[in-house]
């Protein structure tokens, strides 16, 4: 066996040494401080302190933090100096296999003819290696995109706006019902 009666008559000792200090540690500060009802520390040797005093206002905690951009890092940039062909299309599909990109594409295709008659969209099928991408329609603005992407929703409900190269001349416009 490897503990003798000794051994464990040691441990057990020093077990009870260590609660025994660690309990008189405990009672005599409880002893010396309490808190009173309205959040003071009163302490019997001292005076008493206001916690309230000390507590951090939410809108105080950041109020000197400076959000702006250093004069040495900004970028200025021109509308007319950018790319014309920079825009936005909406991703319906991404995947690796070609054929389940065109079976998509064709469903898109018969979709927008019979479900949404205020647009008429371009599909593109690009491979960005290793995917197959389906893109559809060529927006200059973000808004527009979005608007598109949330009635496609309705039907591919992964589609999401995604920052592409766009075609200037097939510019995808919302008609206007007569």
């Amino acid at each position: 066996m490897f503990l003798n009666f000794k051994s464990i008559q040691i441990f057990c000792g020093l077990l009870f040494l260590i609660i025994v200090s660690a309990c008189s540690i405990t009672t005599e500060i409880t002893q010396e401080t309490t808190i009173s009802e309205n959040d003071t520390i009163v302490d019997t040797e001292a005076k008493s302190v206001n916690l309230s005093d000390y507590l951090v206002k939410p809108e105080l905690a950041f109020f000197s933090i400076d959000n702006t951009i250093p004069e040495v890092f900004q970028v200025e940039t021109n509308r007319e100096e950018s790319n014309p062909n920079s825009g936005f299309r909406v991703q319906i599909i991404s995947t690796q296999d070609i054929n389940e990109a065109e079976l998509v594409r064709i469903e898109f295709n018969k979709w927008m003819d019979i479900e949404i008659d205020e647009y008429e969209a371009n599909a593109y099928i690009l491979f960005r290696q290793p995917y197959y991408k389906l893109h559809v329609g060529d927006f200059k603005s973000r808004a527009d995109a979005i608007h598109f992407g949330s009635l496609l929703k309705r039907k591919f409900p992964d589609a999401w706006v995604v920052f592409d190269i766009i075609n200037p001349s097939n510019i995808t416009v919302r008609r206007t019902r007569n």
